[in-house]
């Protein structure tokens, strides 16, 4: 076999077996995905994020036993001619955590309609995959013919043990008197003191947003 010809086979294997590890090392980041134009007065957007809680920083942290809280926030404005207002909002968390007698990474995530378990998976890419599936976002939609736009921001932060510690008795119903009425559940639960090892891995927090264009129902 001429020489040339394996040099170029071997770079294919090169590349085969390096691909899978170029894909998981995606950008992480968040997006706001429309519905078709004829339905944007009927149906909301959705959001997808991907390869937020596998980024390497959050990675550590979730792994180490301090849970991640990522809190959304939408919201949909009405572009004007010289002044844009918000038109409507509506936050919810994700909550990812490691159990590290199963072996497992827990994902839950909070609405103001109640708490909803995501799963439990084998490993921090299966459970980035589950919240990487769109969301369609329960938020009022835009009358025909107005001129709007949609933005969301999310907030990536690790929590410290107490906050965990909140966490779970709220789920388990404790703090139930704490979120009643309009406010976002996941909202309702502290965020509290976070502890000096978070504070010196530089885990306070990381955001991420995006936008959409200008559109009209």
């Amino acid at each position: 076999m001429p020489r040339r010809m394996r040099r170029f086979i071997v770079t294919l294997g090169v590349i085969a077996v390096c691909a899978p590890d170029v894909a998981a090392a995606q950008t992480p980041h968040v997006d706001i995905v429309l519905p078709a134009k004829t339905a944007l007065a009927t149906d909301p957007p959705s959001i997808v994020t991907a390869g937020v809680v596998t980024a390497k920083h959050t990675a550590e942290l979730i792994r180490n036993g301090f849970p991640a809280r990522l809190h959304y926030k939408v919201e949909r404005w009405a572009a004007g001619t010289f002044v844009n207002d918000v038109k409507a909002t509506i936050e919810w968390e994700v909550i990812v955590e490691y159990d590290a007698l199963a072996n497992k990474f827990r994902v839950v995530r909070a609405t103001d309609a109640g708490v909803t378990a995501l799963g439990e998976f084998e490993s921090l890419r299966d459970a980035d995959a589950k919240i990487a599936e769109p969301y369609r976002v329960r938020i009022s939609l835009p009358k025909k013919g107005q001129k709007t736009y949609y933005t969301v921001k999310l907030d990536v932060e690790a929590m410290s043990l107490s906050d965990l510690e909140e966490v779970r008795r709220w789920l388990n119903g404790e703090l139930r008197p704490a979120v009643r009425g309009r406010k976002n559940p996941g909202v309702a639960v502290t965020s509290g003191v976070r502890t000096l090892f978070v504070r010196l891995l530089g885990g306070e927090r990381v955001q991420y947003d995006a936008s959409t264009g200008v559109v009209r129902p």
